[in-house]
């Protein structure tokens, strides 16, 4: 019998569930949203350390993942500006399909979904079981709306 981890889970039983999610996220749920990391390196700031508006953010090129996506409704309040707009979003992902292409979501990283963009606000790794790191099976990432204009991307010129 296999080596027990745990009280209750085998490594068998782990593998066994680990590839029910898999096929879950790749073949049936099949919903994909676009990672940017920031690259904290390239990004040229000024004296209050927010980045230069002439460059932008500098982000490493987006990688596509599957995620369970749990949206809040859209929020529209109105000041003296005009109408805004706030949303919330929760992205679940697999965390075996992270460590596959060397990717973990931070604070300040931007997810892109149906058009849209989202800046990571927090992100947690979910266990299974707590403390055992062989049985954590999600990362959860809290995001909000984000405008393009606040992001400060700059189009990149292909070369």
């Amino acid at each position: 019998m296999g080596f027990l981890r745990g009280r209750f889970f085998s490594e068998r039983d782990m593998k066994v569930q680990g590839s029910w999610n898999a096929e879950l996220m790749g073949d049936i749920i099949q919903t994909t949203v676009i990672i940017y990391k920031l690259c904290a390196e390239a990004t040229k700031t000024n004296i209050y350390g927010e980045s230069d508006p002439a460059t932008g953010k500098m982000f490493y090129p987006g990688v596509e993942m599957t995620a369970l996506i749990d949206k809040a409704d859209i929020d529209t309040p109105f000041d003296e500006f005009g109408p805004d707009r706030n949303q919330s979003v929760v992205f679940k992902f697999r965390e075996r399909n992270m460590k596959l292409v060397n990717i973990y979501p931070e604070v300040g990283d931007v997810i892109r979904f149906n058009n849209q963009y989202f800046t990571c606000n927090n992100v947690i790794q979910q266990q299974f079981l707590g403390g055992i790191e062989d049985k954590s099976l999600s990362l959860i990432v809290h995001t909000n709306y984000t405008r393009l204009s606040s992001l400060n991307f700059v189009q990149r010129q292909q070369s």
